[in-house]
């Protein structure tokens, strides 16, 4: 899988090892960072490989149905921006359990170019248990080509295998502010004449997918996934007008909720690697108002342990 795949807004980001900067060399700086990080990061020696993505998501689904789990699992759906927005999923468990939602299983089903398509695979291979789908929404959502057999790119995972780290860019990664301004006005030429074409279509297949979690007896909730808008800024009115006019006439008619928190989060620049991927510190501000969102869901819907 090529890095433009691995991107919804084709951001073309650095590849995961750049150092930090030269400024914060200083020892005492290096440890306080590194201490800091290793609260949020993935799981220790575990190196994000190109389909790891897929393969969590297909290896998950077939362990949860082998042994369907006691708890309320909480998905989240959506392409490598999502797989980017949290920090890992026993974390994010945690969280919403601290936060007052009890017990579940959360899993990030992020993954690279993941279409709407994709969610009703997902969506119908899941157990029949009570279940919160978060189908995170971006402009990416709609023109993504998703990368050929990449599930076949590497050995899967297996219970004595790797670790999945479903991070692919970490601090250090990120883009200069110009880069990233670069990627917004590529995005207009390049993908925006595709999200044209391709709206209506993807439009019914995301209502396809609303109906179907309901049909399953799931609770569906669209969610907002996390944009760089200081550098966006008002470039992308035009396909985000459209494409939430849309989202919230579906949310209405299928009487499900429309989150969209993006904006009071907190996030800043300096926390995304390029317009639409998080990194560390981003992660974290993203995620607990994701809990929170998560964890107000589970005690209206009863689900709350």
């Amino acid at each position: 899988m090529t890095r433009r795949a691995d991107s919804a807004c084709g951001s073309g980001a650095p590849r995961r090892g750049r150092l930090l900067p030269a400024r914060l060399a200083a020892p005492a700086a290096v440890l306080l960072i590194a201490l800091a990080l290793l609260a949020l990061a993935g799981p220790a020696g575990a190196i994000y490989r190109p389909g790891d993505d897929w393969r969590h998501i297909e290896t998950t689904l077939k362990a949860l149905g082998r042994r369907p789990p006691r708890t309320p699992v909480v998905y989240l759906l959506g392409g490598s921006a999502a797989r980017e927005c949290i920090t890992t999923e026993r974390n994010w468990s945690a969280q919403i359990a601290a936060l007052g939602g009890g017990r579940v299983r959360a899993l990030d089903f992020g993954s690279s170019s993941q279409a709407f398509k994709h969610g009703l695979t997902i969506v119908r291979a899941a157990p029949a248990v009570p279940s919160i789908v978060l189908i995170g929404l971006n402009v990416g959502r709609y023109t993504s080509i998703p990368p050929r057999d990449v599930t076949r790119s590497a050995a899967p995972f297996t219970r004595t295998g790797s670790v999945y780290d479903p991070h692919r860019f970490h601090v250090g990664d990120q883009l200069s502010d110009a880069a990233k301004r670069g990627i917004v006005s590529t995005w207009m030429r390049v993908k925006y004449p595709r999200f044209r074409r391709r709206y209506a279509g993807d439009a019914a297949v995301l209502r396809e997918l609303i109906a179907l979690c309901q049909e399953r007896g799931f609770y569906p909730v669209l969610v907002e996934l996390p944009l760089n808008l200081r550098i966006v800024g008002h470039a992308w009115d035009a396909p985000r007008a459209r494409y939430r006019r849309g989202a919230r006439a579906a949310a209405a008619a299928y009487g499900i909720p429309y989150a969209d928190f993006v904006a009071r989060a907190g996030l800043v620049s300096s926390d995304f690697v390029d317009v639409s991927h998080l990194v560390e510190p981003g992660r974290a501000k993203y995620q607990r108002r994701l809990s929170r969102l998560v964890v107000a869901k589970l005690k209206q819907y009863g689900l709350a342990q």
